[in-house]
């Protein structure tokens, strides 16, 4: 979960104050550790524990028995702190490059908000350009977005730009393959 991932100290979740136990906390290592695992847990009160283990036993027949106890394992050394501590500040790190490299490239042409943890930062273009065409020539390029569109179907203004796997590199050229098109774009819808 992208709470973990916060480059800021947290507010603490709502279950650390929750004294009538009216609040479930869940939590998985699916964002920080490794999808594949498939492990998350739940906190709450024993009847609801209770049936969401039996919905679950339903549906999936349960996890494996490996998983968990590589998760366990993480979890009771002290690795998974360490490994989520490393792994803040490198994206931090990354987020911090992006938002240079978006600041001296993309500054005249759109705006976005500083990341605070997680893996994305939103792109939002000043000119309606984030369209299937756009998104077609950038894959051309092997550059990859979520357009806007595909949250909100009407929404032609936004991108969300990943910082967590590319290289160092890899973004750099991506930004200007990004660049470069969505000049071109704005030139062509402006002259419509």
């Amino acid at each position: 979960m992208y709470f973990e991932l916060s480059f800021e100290t947290p507010t603490p979740p709502s279950k650390s104050i929750d004294a009538a136990g009216q609040v479930l906390y869940l939590g998985s290592l699916s964002k920080t550790l490794s999808p594949g695992l498939r492990i998350g847990w739940v906190v709450a009160p024993t009847p609801v524990i209770k049936r969401i283990a039996d919905i679950k036993m339903q549906m999936d027949y349960g996890s494996s028995a490996f998983s968990q106890e590589i998760a366990a394992h993480w979890l009771k050394s002290g690795l998974y702190e360490e490994h989520l501590e490393q792994l803040r500040r490198e994206l931090k790190r990354r987020a911090l490059l992006m938002e240079m490299m978006l600041q001296n490239a993309f500054s005249e042409i759109a705006s976005w908000e500083s990341s605070k943890g997680g893996f994305y930062i939103w792109l939002k273009f000043n000119d309606p350009i984030v369209t299937t065409e756009f998104f077609m020539k950038l894959l051309k390029y092997k550059v990859l977005i979520n357009p806007g569109y595909i949250y909100e179907p009407k929404d032609a203004y936004h991108i969300r730009l990943s910082y967590a796997y590319a290289s160092d590199e890899e973004m750099k050229k991506g930004l200007q393959i990004l660049v470069s098109e969505a000049m071109q774009s704005i030139k062509k819808s402006r002259s419509c």
